[in-house]
């Protein structure tokens, strides 16, 4: 959502979080990094050869 253009904010309440803080933790994070850690960490993340 917030990729896409979400407030802040109305992610905060959409998820039910207390404070903006909690929500920020999400601002870190990229679809693109969380594939390469899936990648890296998953047995069947990445195909080896």
């Amino acid at each position: 959502m917030l990729e896409h253009g979400a407030d802040l904010n109305a992610v905060k309440e959409l998820l039910g979080h207390a404070s903006l803080a909690a929500t920020q933790v999400y601002t870190h994070n990229t679809v693109e990094k969380l594939k390469r850690v899936h990648a890296q960490a998953h047995p069947r993340g990445a195909r080896r050869a």
